[in-house]
């Protein structure tokens, strides 16, 4: 599961393997020798597992790599692994993978909408139909540029940022976002976007994913007062992240399903030619840009 702790600690073991290798600690075998030791079937990741919620899991890590593996780095490069930014940066490979399911979510209900608007073309429920879909596909569009800015944090070492980043197919930030953490609020943001259109099916799980997000931003603006440049975010921020998305994901299932079981109007008023021209110009858009992002797929 993504935000269990087997799936938080495996983005913290890849956003410290992408670190030394950002670092070039020891040159390219120490790196590979550092890889073999976390995959050799005897690893004990159970320290680190228990290191997690206090912010421990990257010392357990070394600890045991150190012990499969004891010529790997020397003490300088133990050293300069231990990073507490790492926190920050697996926590945005966790939103991107959750952001990744969203987008298939909502590509499933916009190709609902783009049929049941194609049914209901020429009628008052088509051009409702169609500002829902409407809202889909833009909605789809936002998630998907904010999985795109999705940035490491910068790290101690400033100029291993880059490598760091094209490692995890992350963005560069130009600042460190502790003290600013538009990452965390941008995720907000599109998340509560979301909440009109989810409402128009399902106003419960739209209120607790706009409940959720709001929460986020409570979370990282306290957060924020603990990010001095060399701490990481604390685990109220990452709690409140995975209920943000834990929520988000709830909705999209909700309205999939609410999509499922919808049928329209016995009776319906038809519409007028330049209506009718706008629901199509909708429909003929809605399918150049859900082909073009692979929606449904």
């Amino acid at each position: 599961m993504l935000w269990s702790d087997e799936g938080r600690l495996a983005t913290l073991s890849a956003a410290m393997m992408a670190m030394a290798g950002a670092l070039s600690l020891s040159g390219t075998e120490a790196v590979e020798s550092v890889e073999a030791a976390l995959s050799a079937p005897g690893f004990n990741f159970a320290p680190a597992l228990a290191g997690l919620d206090d912010r421990q899991a990257h010392r357990a890590l070394l600890e045991q790599i150190r012990t499969v593996a004891p010529g790997a780095l020397d003490a300088a490069g133990w050293a300069r692994l231990e990073d507490p930014r790492l926190y920050d940066t697996a926590m945005m490979l966790l939103a991107q993978d959750s952001l990744g399911l969203m987008l298939d979510a909502l590509g499933e209900a916009s190709e609902q909408l783009l049929t049941l608007t194609e049914v209901h073309q020429q009628t008052a429920t088509g051009l409702r139909l169609a500002q829902h879909l409407s809202a889909a596909v833009q909605g789809r569009a936002v998630l998907s540029a904010t999985r795109a800015a999705l940035p490491c944090q910068m790290p101690r070492e400033p100029d291993c940022a880059s490598g760091l980043a094209e490692a995890l197919a992350l963005q560069v930030p130009d600042l460190p976002w502790s003290g600013d953490p538009w990452p965390l609020t941008d995720i907000a943001t599109a998340l509560s976007g979301l909440c009109p259109f989810i409402a128009a099916f399902h106003g419960d799980a739209a209120r607790r994913l706009a409940d959720a997000a709001a929460a986020l931003v409570v979370a990282a603006a306290q957060g924020q007062s603990q990010g001095n440049g060399s701490r990481a975010f604390g685990l109220d921020v990452e709690d409140a992240l995975y209920r943000a998305f834990e929520d988000a994901m709830a909705a999209l299932v909700a309205l999939n399903r609410a999509l499922d079981r919808w049928q329209g109007p016995r009776v319906d008023e038809a519409l007028q030619p330049e209506a009718w021209q706008m629901v199509d110009t909708m429909l003929s858009r809605a399918r150049a840009v859900m082909e073009e992002s692979g929606a449904g797929e």
